[in-house]
């Protein structure tokens, strides 16, 4: 019989304690709110299984829409094909979430295992599959789940590449990459610096050349589709300018509301029409911008504001995780290129707590390594006051 000091550790056992507490958690919330609510990625689901394409999912316009990447919509649409557009299908959306984020646990424990330790990934872990804030996340019917389990996963993968890995991996990397950007483009901002990484050894640049080719290759097909219907160049998501607009002015011209700017202008020309209108707003007002700017930085690193303690503290705690790592762990410039790149865009757009889920495994882990350290100076203390 297997004891709990050896379960614990146990990389099944944390991922199903993790999905116990999410399945109950999204019971209790599900109970109390089961509603789609305001959802751009459903809509544009509801729009492919009605035939109409990959068109937009706002009121009163049905052209072609390039507002979300493509990866998220399209795993709704086979849910509502199969279930329907009802009650069923906003389970099933949220049971997968509760999957994605009950896997992650495996992914951060491997992570901390790989680079500090065997004691920092059991703790990371175990802090992801019980935190209150990673427990309720799954009950949005949002991307943030499966975006969460991708980026930690080609994170891990990458920085297990070496001088000695083959080729397929490298290029088994970047079609993760592309994958991931195709589910949510903002993942691909460390991406330049895990590559530099691996430039800098020699015997690492054909392969991490491999890398960003087959990325770039595996998002082509999405931005010809783009170039085809907008005749316009639009990578991946095409709004970029009217979020800033959004967060830096006002949501009075939302597409989900009455302005009807959106519907009578078109998806592109509305985006070049609110990239004109925020950049003579941050003209006009600078010191306004350089404060919300401010608060978009301290709300990033903060929110959800009902769990503002527990965020605060992991926070913390990722930061002390990472300046620890610079003095002893030989990765830390990559973990360092999350915190840093990731959140520039919200940076300057606005940002919501599920925005920063994401990178969270990253955070987990480092925090769960300063925790660790912490234990074992504390320990050392310990043993050193009671030997005197």
């Amino acid at each position: 019989m297997i004891g709990f000091r050896s379960l614990y550790k146990r990389g099944w056992f944390l991922v199903t304690v993790a999905a116990v507490l999410r399945l109950t958690m999204v019971w209790v919330l599900m109970a109390h709110s089961p509603s789609w609510g305001v959802n751009e990625a459903a809509g544009i689901a509801r729009q492919l299984v009605s035939g109409k394409g990959f068109a937009s999912p706002f009121h009163d316009y049905a052209g072609p829409t390039a507002w979300l990447a493509p990866v998220y919509p399209v795993l709704l649409t086979g849910v509502f094909h199969i279930f329907g557009d009802g009650a069923i299908s906003l389970w099933v959306a949220v049971l997968l979430n509760v999957v994605f984020g009950s896997l992650t646990t495996a992914v951060v424990l491997q992570l901390g295992r790989g680079f500090f330790g065997q004691t920092s990934g059991i703790l990371a872990a175990w802090m992801w599959a019980v935190s209150p804030p990673m427990i309720v996340m799954p009950w949005l019917p949002w991307e943030t789940c499966f975006s969460a389990l991708m980026f930690g996963f080609v994170f891990l993968r990458t920085l297990r590449l070496g001088e000695n890995s083959p080729l397929w991996q490298w290029i088994l990397c970047g079609a993760l990459w592309s994958f991931a950007a195709l589910l949510n483009p903002a993942l691909l901002a460390p991406l330049p610096a895990l590559a530099f990484r691996a430039v800098r050894k020699p015997q690492c640049r054909i392969g991490s050349a491999a890398m960003l080719m087959v990325c770039l290759l595996g998002i082509t097909p999405w931005t010809l589709r783009n170039l085809y219907v907008f005749h316009q160049f639009v990578p991946l998501r095409s709004n970029f300018w009217p979020e800033a607009y959004f967060g830096n002015v006002s949501f009075a011209l939302h597409p989900t509301g009455a302005s009807m700017l959106y519907q009578r202008e078109g998806e592109i020309a509305f985006a070049r029409d609110l990239r004109d209108r925020v950049i003579e707003h941050v003209r006009s007002h600078p010191r306004e911008f350089v404060l919300r700017t401010g608060k978009r930085i301290l709300d990033f690193w903060t929110q959800p504001s009902y769990f503002r303690f527990y965020s605060i503290l992991i926070a913390i705690a990722a930061v002390f995780g990472l300046l620890l790592a610079c003095c002893t762990e030989g990765e830390w410039f990559s973990f360092a290129s999350v915190l840093v790149l990731y959140p520039l865009l919200y940076y300057f757009t606005y940002t919501f707590s599920r925005y920063r889920h994401p990178i969270e495994p990253v955070m987990y882990v480092l925090a769960g390594s300063a925790f660790a350290k912490l234990a074992l100076y504390l320990k050392g203390s310990l043993d050193g006051k009671l030997e005197g």
